[in-house]
């Protein structure tokens, strides 16, 4: 008959064997926790546009700076298409290990206003690591208007506005366009181009009358003189061009902005968010990085929670702007 109280032979642990249980355990933790540390491999950037286009070239300006600051090699990953959404899609699915992250910009916000079906939440599905930049658009016309200003040209709009066709490229644009129209009360028409070189190509022939562009690209024809920025869509005048007017000078409430950023999938541990933050601002901070962001606007760092918060603001707002601007999901 067995005893009640008998310890069955596979539980029994001699002093020797619980110490070396101990030892080992104790061995494992440490090994887990070895393997644990972040980074510990490359990690990935995916960008949502083709290689050369002004996201990539953005990143890869970049990863120079971050690389050291990381600890390990940086890829950037090209998924374009259908308006960054491809790339977006693919983040949101990606492992939150901080190893597969993103470089944002405003197509996340504009994504549910101009694609159909799209497969993620802007808000829900990403966490935001921290915003670098803001850029601006520039009204840009000819090297021949230098004199005009954006009163003169708003007024030759109103009055014939046949002869003033505006040019634009993206969906930014023709919101801002729409924008502009609206505080100005005109009725110009707004043409749409896929390739900026053919847009341009019709500013400089005269079959447009302006053209809203990114200010960076605008920069350039300003400085040599064969254009002529009347306006800039910043909020205030900025230190790089203080003799050209903001477009709310004359055209009230009319400023915009597009902005560039990084996000992780959700539920991307705190810790490691905190680490990408502090090191991905410590590379935008680099004097040759910060030079960079500021032809065409403005370097902005902002903290993981004001990334979110930034967002779900920004989403909103622009969902409200491509409606009003008649712009629907294709």
């Amino acid at each position: 008959m067995p005893l009640l109280h008998s310890t069955p032979p596979a539980r029994r642990r001699t002093g020797f064997t619980a110490a070396l249980f101990l030892v080992l355990g104790s061995a494992t933790g440490l090994a887990v926790h070895a393997q644990d540390k972040y980074p510990s491999r490359p990690l990935t950037i995916v960008v949502g546009f083709g290689p050369g286009s002004s996201s990539d070239v953005g990143v890869r300006q970049m990863l120079s700076k971050m690389q050291p600051k990381f600890g390990q090699p940086v890829l950037v990953e090209n998924r374009a298409g259908a308006s960054a959404t491809i790339a977006y899609a693919y983040l949101a699915k990606a492992k939150p290990d901080g190893y597969t992250i993103a470089y944002v910009s405003t197509s996340l916000v504009l994504a549910p206003g101009m694609v159909k079906n799209i497969s993620f939440d802007p808000v829900k599905d990403f966490e935001g690591i921290t915003l670098v930049g803001e850029q601006y658009f520039a009204l840009l016309t000819r090297g021949e208007n230098k004199g005009m200003s954006l009163a003169q040209f708003i007024e030759g709009a109103r009055r014939e506005p046949a002869k003033y066709p505006v040019g634009g490229q993206a969906g930014t644009t023709q919101t801002l366009n729409n924008m502009m129209a609206e505080a100005g009360k005109l009725t110009h028409t707004y043409v749409p181009y896929a390739e900026a070189g053919r847009m341009m190509n019709d500013l400089w022939g005269g079959r447009l009358a302006a053209s809203i562009v990114p200010l960076n690209l605008g920069l350039p024809p300003q400085k040599s003189g064969q254009g002529h920025i009347l306006a800039v869509s910043s909020a205030q005048r900025l230190s790089i061009l203080p003799d050209t007017p903001v477009m709310q000078e004359s055209l009230p409430g009319v400023n915009l902005n597009i902005w560039t950023g990084y996000f992780a999938p959700a539920k991307t541990p705190r810790p490691v968010i905190n680490f990408l933050h502090a090191r991905i601002t410590e590379a935008g901070k680099e004097p040759e990085v910060l030079q960079r962001n500021s032809d065409g606007g403005r370097a902005i760092f902002l903290t993981p929670d004001e990334t979110n918060a930034y967002v779900r603001k920004e989403l909103p707002r622009w969902t409200a702007l491509l409606k009003a601007a008649g712009i629907e999901p294709e």
